[in-house]
């Protein structure tokens, strides 16, 4: 058995058509094909950097081969390009973390980086003893 050739988020392809829930909207926007990485990038702005939904959301597309999001105006179908082309759940959370790690940083936050709070430390405060 010779193993699959190593995918990144950058090099899978997925099918994505929009279904808006206002009956005045037109049904569906058409399907878009764009790369894994761009969905990932999208999802963080919008659901959050560290939100363990995104993670899920990708999982289940690379183990699935489709996933439904729902949203408050529109529902998302997200599906591979290639049908067979499914991954264990180790090789999907594992594409994801690579692209994590490999998003590049605007160079406004890298300059603004220094400035940031780099510490914090909560302490609960000290009981005080009657007459001290």
């Amino acid at each position: 058995m010779t193993p699959k050739p190593v995918k990144t988020a950058s090099n899978i392809t997925i099918k994505e058509s929009k279904i808006f829930n206002n009956p005045s909207a037109s049904q569906t926007e058409g399907d878009l094909y764009k790369t894994l990485s761009d969905k990932i990038d999208e999802y963080i702005l919008k659901l959050g950097y560290s939100n363990s939904q995104t993670l899920g959301i990708i999982v289940q597309i690379l183990t699935q081969g489709k996933v439904r999001v729902d949203f408050r105006n529109y529902t998302e179908r997200l599906q591979l390009f290639e049908d067979g082309e499914l991954f264990t759940r180790t090789e999907a959370v594992d594409i994801f973390d690579k692209h994590i790690i490999n998003m590049k940083k605007p160079a406004a936050a890298e300059s603004s980086a220094s400035n940031m709070t780099q510490r914090i430390v909560i302490q609960p405060p000290r009981a005080h003893r009657p007459g001290h």
